[in-house]
């Protein structure tokens, strides 16, 4: 990796981000996000500090399920009245219309 890859400027940041590079200098000054101040204007941005920011800033988290956690899941065992998982939009659609009519399912399984 060349030495220009390692730093960024806040132009070439703001570019990257989308945002104005006023924006940027807000974020260096604040500590928001991890520079080095080389002179009076110019900052240098690590490339690893603005992945960082990247990442602690976003809304999507990329972390896969383990194999562990999906093997947990397929072996627990179904809810006692054998319904669809609450997760389930169907299955919420039935529990909120048996709400509604006023129906329990204890009372359903007595009168079969």
């Amino acid at each position: 990796m060349t030495a220009d890859a390692l730093f960024l400027s806040t132009k070439e940041v703001a570019e990257i981000l989308g945002v104005h590079q006023k924006t940027v200098h807000h974020w260096l000054r604040t500590g928001r996000l991890a520079g080095t101040k080389i002179s009076y204007r110019a900052w240098r941005i690590p490339r690893t500090a603005l992945d960082e920011f990247i990442a602690k800033n976003s809304n999507v988290h990329p972390r896969k399920a383990s194999h562990e956690e999906i093997a947990a899941d397929q072996e627990r065992p179904e809810s006692p009245d054998n319904h669809a998982s609450p997760q389930d939009p169907g299955a919420r659609m039935k529990h909120y219309i048996r709400d509604i009519m006023g129906e329990d399912n204890s009372n359903q399984t007595n009168n079969k």
